[in-house]
């Protein structure tokens, strides 16, 4: 779908929105329909749901193990392997049924200093 997301519209359900910063819930995915002439794809899903900004999630609703998540804690965000800017995380919509895993690495449990402050933990999310 990916593929359409630079020179098509995408319809969620039918509100406009961008591919690229949008990840959904495959399994909730009711008809997906491409018309080439219009430049338009539409994806409908089973259940409407409501997507969450990465710059607004509250860690304490992901988790059912620990509260007192604090969210100025988390200096970086992962999803499936890509590390997101602050830019980024003000942009990316997520389904939270689309979340597989998410973990909370702290920052002093990084293998790699350069990349990672050892004073922030970081978020990493594994989509479905």
């Amino acid at each position: 779908m990916k593929k359409y997301a630079t020179e098509f519209d995408i319809i969620l359900d039918s509100e406009k929105v961008n591919l690229e910063n949008l990840y959904l819930d495959k399994d909730n995915i009711k008809v997906t329909s491409i018309d080439r002439k219009a430049k338009t794809v539409r994806i409908e899903q089973l259940k409407k749901t409501e997507l969450i900004t990465l710059n607004n999630i509250y860690l304490d609703s992901l988790s059912k193990g620990r509260r007192g998540w604090n969210k100025k804690e988390i200096g970086f965000i992962i999803i499936d392997g890509i590390l997101l800017t602050d830019k980024t995380t003000e942009e990316i919509k997520l389904d939270p049924n689309a979340i597989k895993d998410f973990r909370i690495q702290k920052g002093e449990d990084s293998k790699d200093s350069r990349i990672f402050r050892m004073d922030r933990d970081y978020l990493i999310i594994t989509t479905k």
